[in-house]
């Protein structure tokens, strides 16, 4: 898994990621001699949606990260869901700066701003 990640979320693994327009954020962390991972991420919408939107946008990406993890039935297993909460630990704390904002709002705000700063260019 190390290195698949090698290379972070970058060129086409940030295009198929930013095609789920749900996912804020998301981590990987490799430790115990590369034994073990964490998964974190931040997400709009609800557990079940986002899991659906991994199996149906990214499934190959999915089955590609995960292949490696212990009882991993796979994205598209009758099952998954219940192996992925079979996992889960939760968080004991959480912040958030933009707690009602989703992803959809955020790039709107940016892609607003992009735009109001090329005015502001002109007319300078």
């Amino acid at each position: 898994m190390r290195k698949l990640l090698a290379d972070g979320f970058t060129g086409e693994r940030q295009k198929n990621t930013d095609r789920i327009a749900t996912v804020h954020d998301l981590r990987f962390v490799i430790f115990d001699n590369d034994t073990r991972v964490i998964f974190a991420s931040t997400f709009d919408g609800t557990w079940e949606s986002y899991i659906d939107d991994f199996a149906t946008i990214l499934p190959d990406e999915i089955d590609l990260l995960f292949h490696e993890c212990a009882g991993y039935p796979g994205i598209h297993a009758p099952n998954i869901k219940d192996w992925i909460a079979s996992q889960q630990v939760t968080a004991v704390g959480f912040y958030s700066a933009y707690p009602d904002a989703s992803v959809r709002d955020i790039w709107k705000a940016l892609k607003t701003k992009k735009a109001f700063d090329v005015l502001l260019d002109a007319a300078g």
